[in-house]
């Protein structure tokens, strides 16, 4: 029997490129490390964001791809914190919106 309870709605995309992502005050938090339907993971870009970033806190980013520059800005939640590493989930996404 398949356990579901470890299914995941979207699956995780590694990122290969660089993007990076920017709090509203224009501090870089990290590079974009994984990507889903519904969220992103971010390798942190210090240990003084890390301990500024709690779990259910709300931000808006902006997240820079690198080459073109374009940009998106994403509502989100700090899902989860795991050392160096952070799980954004996005809110108020609409269907088609870009990532």
């Amino acid at each position: 029997m398949v356990d579901l309870r470890h299914r995941r709605q979207f699956p995780r995309l590694s990122v290969a490129e660089e993007a990076r992502v920017y709090d509203e005050n224009g501090r870089e938090l990290g590079k974009v490390a994984e990507v889903s339907g519904n969220g992103m993971n971010i390798e942190l870009a210090s240990d003084k964001i890390a301990e500024s970033l709690r779990a259910g806190s709300r931000l808006r980013i902006t997240v820079v791809e690198p080459g073109s520059r374009a940009t998106n800005v994403l509502d989100v939640i700090v899902h989860r914190h795991d050392g160096q590493k952070l799980g954004l989930e996005f809110v108020n996404l609409l269907p088609d919106s870009p990532l």
